[in-house]
């Protein structure tokens, strides 16, 4: 959820500064690097290849996992952002409010160019890698605030790879299952584990985990009580 993404989000941009540092240290080190594609751990969101994401200026280069099923609500960047998938099968659309009509396959080779203060949405068909690439400082700001059901509570977001602002309510639509509910679907069956409600979408995806600890993302009408 998004308390682990802004929390691996954190730590990455921190361990890159660190590498930076080192690496101005060793001139060898700085002008040859190679970053192999490779699985992300449970939980890891985000990866930071090259550069630092939160400096003006600077060029940086990033890698963000999406389980499959998962819906990226409408938001914005201050810069252009230039996305290559490097695994898996995702679509991007245009616009303020999602809509599934309006996505655009991107698959595991194709690149895509979302333009700053444009508002755009996306969806992973499958467990999805995307590699993102521009000039820092790189932020995600929502178009409309989203409530988080964790494991805590709930929280409020305003940001994709910010902490929500904790909250001791949401519209009473938003969370028709609980978290350790037991569901299935057309992507298998399992516990749920999470949930985002974006109100202004009229969209609930619940978070599920499999037992053997796969997860996917689903919505309501996409899930049975079992």
């Amino acid at each position: 959820m998004t308390s682990f993404r802004a929390l691996w989000f954190s730590l990455l941009v921190a361990l890159s500064v660190i590498s930076t540092s080192a690496r101005s240290q060793d001139s060898t080190a700085a002008r040859h690097r190679v970053v192999p594609l490779s699985k992300m751990q449970p939980e890891q969101w985000t990866t930071i290849v090259s550069g630092d994401p939160t400096k003006s200026g600077e060029i940086f280069v990033m890698r963000i996992h999406n389980d499959a099923g998962y819906i990226v609500f409408p938001h914005v960047h201050p810069m252009d952002e230039h996305s290559t998938v490097v695994q898996g099968s995702w679509s991007l659309g245009m616009g303020p409010r999602f809509d599934r009509s309006a996505l655009r396959p991107v698959e595991t080779g194709d690149y895509a160019l979302v333009p700053k203060t444009m508002a755009h949405f996306a969806w992973s068909k499958t467990e999805t890698i995307v590699q993102v690439h521009g000039i820092g400082p790189f932020n995600s700001t929502l178009v409309d605030p989203v409530y988080e059901l964790t494991d805590k509570g709930v929280v409020v977001l305003t940001s994709l790879l910010q902490p929500g602002r904790p909250t001791s309510s949401s519209p009473p639509d938003c969370f028709a299952l609980a978290i350790g509910t037991q569901v299935r679907g057309d992507a298998g069956k399992g516990t749920v584990v999470g949930a985002r409600c974006s109100p202004a979408n009229q969209i609930t995806e619940y978070w599920v985990r499999r037992a053997n600890g796969e997860r996917f993302w689903a919505t309501l009408p996409q899930l049975k009580r079992r």
